[in-house]
């Protein structure tokens, strides 16, 4: 063989390629091997695809039944005479429907030219614009998406596919979207382009609570769309992207520079030239709009405060029992057409109305304060906020005392232009719109008027003098304040009376006493009235005994049974001894306050209060029903008898007597807090519950109760115009027994009604099974040695000895304390007191019901 050098390189070479030519073979077989799988694979998965997207096709329904009308309807509110009292046409049915030869080529075109230029070529689904959008997104990483919706397209989603809102998933926004497609197209088949032209242009939501172009028009330009410019045209269309954002009263800047976008895109489709897109663009349409927007906002009817709380409570139902999406909700209110019967009595809401308003039931004169929004551009462009919380803020940081109450307008005005002189610095501005004050009178006061047996809301006043906008602060419905002494009988006496055994009859001493935290608890006029029963501490609205029944009873028991009265701002942190007089960390509204109180009204059934009895859908369908209430019992009707009766002697003789009336049978408690930032009166007669609450709204002091309890009794005495007295009815389980109102308990004869200061025997109501059976503990006679004033010994002779009636463990400070023995000096273990004694003189005897048949008593111990 020949081992050349050349034979030998040439053969190396030929066996190199032929391991080429196999490793190249391998790689092409491979290679061809995993792209049939792929296409198998790509197969398969688009023969999967064609399948699933055939059977999104099949469930489409005929194109016929398919209606591309908008479909919101105005909302009504009827009150309980049928007569309407408002209306709601918001996002759904604040529309005027114009056919397409009444709206503005340039209005047409400009809607054209943002949302789908392509409009009149397409055939329903914009191939090009979805691949524009599909590239964008990619090469953004999907950080710049696009919408590739036609106009037909969105007109489906808007009134055909109105569940979109709803859609939790991917997979349930590509089905749709699927299903939008192909209905499109189909649509687009046997539909004309300016029918569809014509729905979305009446269908679109613009902004300001308005749908469709006629609608958006007229709030933002006051005029018909057939009169727009192209200015105006391409404002309009510079809002449909977010109505929100580029709202051209709130946010003209934004709303400017798209609107900029719009005529330029008209511009390249030549919809307009140059001439046209100078002009535009040159016309300053927002100082128009929103002059527009001020006229409007004068002449628009302002909804009630009645309106504004029922609207948040249908809505609230519709959520909770329909079990509506919050966006579904509100869509059904405000485009709907439901028929909305409320509760209000149009009669009495003039009647509340008047009297709060009646200058004439406030002492003094009238005070202002106001609520204030600023926003201050700084030098370096950048806006910086203020209000008349921040305002407070700044001037109490130096005067603790500071308040933002005025003797009138011009004085409250002037403290504004000084706050904005401090705060202002050089280069600062206040660009047009972003200053507003709105001027509030002083004292405010909120009403609830409910009847009592069906727990509906016949009456809701949210604050006094003009109401300037609608969903404005709500003091009856919203606001939430510190509701006072009014807690005392739901927190401590109802709990005590229905499920501690306790009595009108139970005693607390009144004397000076400390929270278990250490704190000092005073009385509010700052006295003590030694052993109390509870229905005097109720009629004199005593803090210290009603502090001490709850804490005996137990905080927990007091805390459940204000849950059990409806109210839905407590907090754990209101278990403690201060909920027996309103201590609460959030407050509660008067409403809520008000249908606690109809609950023991009520003979202690709790219906929630509502400001509605039925909605029906535009049908006539029953959505929601409170015709046939739930009442729920949260105390027994013996409980609530006897509160109402502790609360007629309120009424008559006590804290509620300046706002009793004379022939009429009436229960009642009234309610202050803190150095007097809150007046309250929650009372109540056979037919109605009323509450009121006045205060500032900042929260200062007051000086006179006087306005809450005439303005109640005023309310109060007009409602009742006509009507016969009704009295409460006892209930069966009631029953009346003679007690010693020092101890609580059962007389001792010729003793409790021997007290030196007259007879302490009473009659008082039970509940039965509840008449005490033990004999007073308190009082006791006592023989005193005249010649020491001393207890006497055994051997003091008779002659010597005086016997008096004295009050065992009576407390210092207090009216007992003159009379006063302690249980160690009766027992011997520790020494006697001494006492001065004037020797009677006469005998006299008393009747058992503590009658004197003389002036005197068998003796009058004097310290």
């Amino acid at each position: 063989m020949n081992y050349g050098k050349d034979k030998t390189s040439a053969r190396v070479r030929q066996i190199s390629q032929r391991k080429g030519r196999v490793g190249h073979h391998f790689l092409l077989v491979f290679s061809r091997t995993i792209l049939i799988s792929l296409l198998v694979l790509l197969v398969i998965a688009g023969l999967g695809g064609v399948i699933y997207i055939r059977h999104l096709i099949q469930k489409l329904p005929d194109t016929a039944s398919v209606n591309i009308s908008p479909s919101g309807f105005k909302s009504v509110i009827l009150d309980q005479e049928g007569h309407e009292l408002d209306s709601l046409a918001a996002s759904g049915a604040n529309r005027t429907y114009v056919t397409i030869d009444k709206i503005p080529d340039s209005v047409q075109k400009a809607f054209i030219a943002i949302e789908d230029e392509r409009f009149y070529s397409h055939h329903g689904v914009d191939y090009q614009g979805l691949m524009r959008a599909l590239v964008t997104g990619l090469l953004s990483g999907g950080s710049k998406m696009q919408g590739a919706s036609t106009i037909t397209q969105q007109l489906l989603k808007n009134n055909y596919f109105t569940g979109w809102t709803a859609e939790q998933s991917l997979k349930a926004k590509f089905d749709r979207k699927i299903q939008e497609q192909v209905l499109a197209t189909r649509i687009e088949q046997v539909t004309s382009k300016d029918i569809i032209l014509e729905n979305y242009l009446n269908t679109i939501n613009l902004g300001q609570s308005t749908l469709g172009v006629e609608a958006a028009s007229q709030r933002y330009f006051g005029k018909s769309v057939s009169d727009l410019n192209l200015s105006e045209s391409a404002v309009l269309a510079a809002t449909t992207k977010n109505p929100t954002r580029y709202n051209p009263i709130t946010n003209p800047d934004q709303n400017a520079g798209r609107r900029k976008l719009v005529l330029n895109y008209m511009l390249k489709d030549h919809f307009i030239d140059d001439a046209a897109y100078k002009a535009a663009l040159e016309d300053d349409v927002y100082p128009r709009i929103a002059a527009n927007n001020e006229a409007a906002s004068a002449s628009r009817t302002v909804s009630s405060y009645f309106t504004d709380a029922l609207t948040d409570q249908v809505i609230q139902d519709l959520v909770d029992q329909a079990h509506y999406s919050e966006a579904e909700a509100y869509k059904m209110l405000y485009s709907g057409g439901l028929t909305i019967y409320s509760t209000q009595d149009a009669q009495i809401q003039k009647i509340a109305d008047e009297e709060v308003n009646e200058a004439s039931n406030y002492s003094g004169k009238p005070k202002y304060s106001f609520s204030y929004r600023l926003t201050v551009t700084k030098a370096d462009k950048s806006n910086q906020n203020y209000s008349d919380q921040t305002m407070l803020s700044y001037y109490r940081s130096s005067n603790p005392n500071y308040n933002l109450l005025f003797a009138n307008q011009e004085a409250a005005q002037a403290a504004i232009d000084q706050y904005k002189k401090d705060i202002m610095e050089e280069g600062d501005s206040v660009a047009e719109g972003n200053e507003k004050i709105t001027f509030t009178l002083q004292p405010q006061v909120a009403v609830t008027v409910m009847d009592q047996s069906d727990g509906r809301v016949l009456v809701l006043v949210g604050g006094r003098g003009d109401k300037t906008g609608s969903k404005t602060l709500n003091r009856a419905s919203k606001v939430t304040r510190q509701p006072g002494s009014t807690f005392k009988i739901l927190a401590a006496y109802a709990p005590a009376l229905d499920a501690a055994g306790k009595t009108l009859a139970t005693v607390q001493d009144d004397a000076p006493y400390k929270y278990k935290n250490g704190s000092s608890l005073q009385n509010a006029d700052r006295t003590y009235r030694g052993m109390t029963t509870y229905r005097e501490a109720i009629v004199q609205s005593i803090n210290i005994v009603t502090v001490k029944a709850l804490t005996e009873i137990g905080t927990d028991l007091g805390f459940q049974y204000i849950k059990k009265f409806g109210f839905s701002t407590i907090s754990d942190k209101d278990n403690t001894q201060a909920l027996a007089i309103g201590g609460i960390t959030y407050g509660v509204t008067n409403m809520e306050l008000t249908a606690a109180y109809a609950a023991i009204a009520n003979k202690g059934s709790y219906i929630r209060p509502h400001l509605y009895s039925k909605v029906l859908d535009r049908d006539g369908k029953v959505l929601l029903s409170q015709e046939t209430p739930n009442p729920q019992q949260v105390i027994k009707p013996t409980t609530a008898w006897l509160l109402t009766n502790a609360m007629q002697d309120v009424m008559t003789r006590g804290t509620g007597e300046d706002a009793n009336i004379k022939g009429i049978t009436l229960a009642g408690k009234t309610g202050t807090t803190n150095d007097e930032r809150d007046y309250l009166m929650e009372g109540y007669s056979g037919y109605y519950t009323v509450g009121l609450w006045g205060g500032y709204d900042d929260n200062s002091p007051q000086t006179s109760s006087a306005y809450s309890k005439k303005i109640w009794k005023r309310i109060m005495s007009r409602i009742h115009e006509g009507k016969s007295d009704r009295s409460f009815d006892m209930p069966q389980g009631i029953t009346q027994a003679s007690v010693c109102s020092v101890s609580g308990k059962l007389p001792l004869p010729s003793i409790c009604n021997a007290d030196p200061r007259g007879s302490k025997i009473i009659k008082e109501y039970f509940a039965e099974g509840t008449v005490p059976t033990d004999y007073c503990d308190r009082h006791v006679k006592v023989d005193i040695d005249i010649r020491t004033g001393k207890i006497a010994a055994s051997g003091t002779p008779a002659d010597q000895i005086v016997s008096g009636i004295f009050i065992k463990n009576g407390s210092a400070h207090t009216p007992d304390a003159a009379y006063a023995i302690s249980s160690a000096a009766l027992d011997g273990t520790a020494p006697s007191p001494k006492f001065q004694f004037e020797m009677p003189a006469q005998s006299d005897t008393q009747t058992e019901e503590g009658q004197a048949s003389s002036s005197g008593g068998e003796g009058s111990p004097a310290p």
